[in-house]
């Protein structure tokens, strides 16, 4: 899949598709709006065949709010199929946004009991010698009289055990520079998402931020898939959680998928929203078997000043070398709390 390419090729479709209307359309406003988003959506076609992942999500994310915007300027027929065409691009971009989130979305960490010997090892052999390894690796947060002292991940599984360990990582985790640009796309993202997370969050008690982060890291704010699993709102789920929502018709709105989601895992009886106890129930969604290899999870560290290499690939595997391409939740939690 080369998703430049692939985009490239949806933005020439919206681009005709805009042209044809700019043409035809008596509407002076709308001439004047379709004027503005061509100009926006009129990137050189060739850059994007070899661009990085963030300069595809970001013009993605154009894409897509351009069209939107195009669709909000119709005031007056005739529509000669034009409104169905934009739907349908926008149907194929978020298509796309989904897949390219696949790509560096990281799959669901086995629970320590469930890692196999062959996998991972006795402890002194294997998740001992990595987390000693990542303990002599990490950056030294010690300052001052305040100091913080970060040990390798415990593998207890129990917030009252793991407290104090979310409280001094959060504390001393900082952006890598080299992250910044992934870091204010998802920032961005989020901002664009935020009253539709507080409306699902003010009717379940639950924080948009969480709501939002959670969208971020299982859907890539893709807000035509389910929060449960990014599959598409034409349908009800296909992958794991299988057949969700149960009751209702679909194509579902995301508020309603989200509030599915959200009471499925029972996050609308949580009465603890800590920052330590975002982060375990953060941990919790994707798995804790990061934590029998004494590695920070990169679904909370990534691209943090505590987190270096090490993740569970596609197939289960974990290998020690890959690194995380997606942002961790605590640094997009840490930038929204302040």
């Amino acid at each position: 899949m080369n998703p430049g390419a692939e985009l490239r090729n949806e933005l020439g479709r919206a681009v005709n598709a805009l042209r044809s209307r700019q043409v035809r359309t008596s509407d002076a406003k709308e001439k004047k709006a379709l004027a503005g988003i061509l100009q926006r959506l009129n990137k050189p076609p060739a850059t994007l065949d070899e661009a990085d992942r963030l300069t595809i999500a970001n013009t993605l994310n154009d894409g897509m709010n351009a069209l939107e915007e195009a669709v909000a300027a119709v005031k007056h027929g005739p529509f000669d199929g034009y409104l169905s065409a934009l739907e349908g691009l926008l149907d194929n971009l978020s298509g796309l946004s989904g897949a390219v989130h696949r790509l560096d979305a990281l799959p669901p960490a086995p629970a320590i009991d469930s890692i196999a010997p062959e996998s991972a090892t006795t402890e002194s052999s294997s998740a001992a010698p990595e987390a000693n390894r990542w303990s002599t690796d990490a950056p030294d947060m010690s300052s001052g009289t305040d100091s913080i002292s970060i040990q390798p991940p415990s593998r207890a599984t129990d917030f009252a055990a793991l407290k104090d360990e979310y409280a001094a990582w959060y504390a001393a985790c900082t952006l890598r520079p080299e992250r910044k640009g992934e870091l204010d796309y998802c920032l961005k993202r989020l901002n664009q998402g935020q009253p539709t997370y507080q409306q699902v969050g003010a009717e379940l008690n639950i924080p948009w931020a969480f709501i939002g982060i959670t969208h971020g890291m299982e859907s890539g704010f893709n807000f035509k898939g389910h929060l449960h699993n990014g599959d598409p709102l034409t349908a009800r789920t296909v992958q794991v959680p299988k057949g969700r929502p149960e009751t209702g018709n679909p194509p579902f709105t995301w508020s309603q998928s989200a509030r599915d989601a959200l009471i499925y895992k029972g996050y609308h009886q949580v009465a603890d929203w800590s920052v330590p106890h975002m982060l375990y129930l953060f941990e919790c969604y994707n798995g804790m078997g990061y934590r029998r290899r004494g590695v920070p999870t990169p679904y909370l560290w990534s691209f943090s000043s505590l987190y270096e290499k090490g993740k569970f690939i596609a197939d289960g595997h974990y290998d020690p070398q890959a690194v995380s391409q997606q942002c961790g939740a605590a640094l997009m939690l840490k930038a929204v709390l302040g």
